[in-house]
């Protein structure tokens, strides 16, 4: 289904890391098996769903009390008390105080599961996109994309903490989203220094490939730096 648009996602932006899909469904197709197990993080899945496609309940993501709530499903008030004692215990090192201001971004469209994988082995149509990319080619998107979506009247366009919260954003505003990645994504996800997640509504992962080839082809700036200001060496120097 997807997949001569990520053969050419790929050539135009040399990914490092295969870019997955999301689907949320309260059924699931046949032949799509169960994730292996429970896992530490929400984002962890997504390190699987390099290597296949498989789904996750709600009780797969239990471990995970902040994604559990980020991905839209029901949590029960003890699953509530636990991501509450998560935020303060970590607010020393990163900021979730969205969550306790009741502005963490969830999901809304009805769902009883999700299902995860690499976006071209995907058997169905995905609600989003989620592509790792370091800051050149985050650089090359946010050029094309700007063309149509940049910056964006709601949601926005860079989300920060939790990691997880960009899906929900990018699903309910329509439009695409970043983030740099919280402490949790960058140990279980293994994010680069230069790392962020790119999330793309699905049905705009076409226009993105479509609007990519003329960004990654412009020449390079000349050499001889000719055409920058005379008084630019002044701070070249420096």
């Amino acid at each position: 289904m997807y997949q001569d648009l990520v053969r050419r996602f790929n050539e135009h932006m040399e990914l490092k890391r295969p870019p997955i899909g999301l689907a949320f469904v309260e059924d699931v197709p046949e032949g799509i098996e169960r994730a292996p197990g429970h896992v530490s993080s929400t984002c962890t899945f997504w390190r699987f769903a390099e290597q296949g496609v498989f789904y996750a309940t709600a009780e797969d993501h239990w471990s995970c009390p902040v994604g559990m709530m980020t991905m839209g499903f029901e949590t029960p008030p003890v699953a509530q008390e636990r991501a509450q004692r998560l935020v303060k215990s970590i607010r020393q090192v990163t900021s979730l105080a969205d969550l306790e201001n009741g502005g963490l971004p969830v999901v809304t469209k009805p769902h009883s599961h999700i299902v995860y994988g690499r976006l071209d082995q995907f058997p169905l149509v995905a609600d989003v996109v989620l592509c790792i990319i370091d800051m050149r080619q985050a650089m090359q998107v946010s050029g094309s994309m700007e063309q149509v979506y940049w910056p964006q009247e709601k949601g926005q366009s860079a989300y920060t903490q939790p990691t997880c919260g960009v899906i929900a954003s990018a699903m309910n505003a329509d439009m695409p989203s970043m983030s740099f990645g919280c402490v949790c994504a960058r140990a279980y996800v293994g994010l680069g220094l230069t790392d962020v997640v790119l999330m793309l509504p699905a049905g705009k992962f076409a226009t993105l490939v479509e609007r990519l080839a003329p960004a990654v082809n412009t020449p390079p700036a000349p050499q001889n730096h000719r055409w920058l200001p005379r008084w630019f060496p002044l701070f070249a120097r420096q």
